[in-house]
């Protein structure tokens, strides 16, 4: 009942499904900014699906960019399970610090109002998905982000492919 625009609701599925369609090495622009307006559903999926792959004896990672630092589903899962390769441009999780000064998560700190320059002019690749956290899609399109956009603008703009997680209230 909060997708209002009509092309949009034939393309609803589950995050299980959504994130299926991210693959290996993907780059991915995730709203939010600390611990509101983040992805929830999407990371835990991918962070399934790493873990799935590592029991295979396969890697599955992306580079994760986001306005600030997020949430244990997004930061802590995705940490654990090494499904983040990169990481930019805060984050403040314990789990993902750990991975961080072990070298097994490659990591760039900075303020989050210089990461939309960065991306606009393509430092990170190309991003390959943006995976935003909105509470309402209207009838024209338009989205209604959650408490937090943090880059969801550039991410937005810049994406080959775009996931949006429709907020749980």
């Amino acid at each position: 009942d909060r997708i209002l625009h009509k092309g949009l609701q034939s393309k609803v599925m589950d995050a299980a499904a959504a994130a299926a369609l991210i693959p290996n090495g993907a780059v991915i622009g995730m709203s939010g900014f600390t611990g509101a307006g983040y992805p929830k559903s999407v990371p835990v999926e991918l962070a399934k699906r790493a873990l799935d792959e590592k029991l295979k004896g396969k890697t599955l990672r992306f580079d994760v960019l986001t306005g600030a630092s997020t949430g244990p589903e997004q930061d802590t899962m995705m940490a654990i399970t090494e499904a983040s390769r990169f990481r930019f441009p805060y984050q403040g999780d314990a789990a993902t610090r750990e991975k961080i000064n072990a070298g097994l998560i490659e990591y760039q700190d900075m303020h989050l109002s210089h990461a939309g320059a960065l991306v606009r002019y393509g430092y990170y690749k190309k991003v390959d998905f943006a995976v935003v956290e909105v509470t309402r899609i209207n009838a024209d399109g338009t989205l209604l982000c959650s408490s937090s956009c943090g880059a969801n603008n550039v991410y937005l703009q810049h994406a080959e492919k775009i996931i949006l997680e429709v907020a749980r209230m």
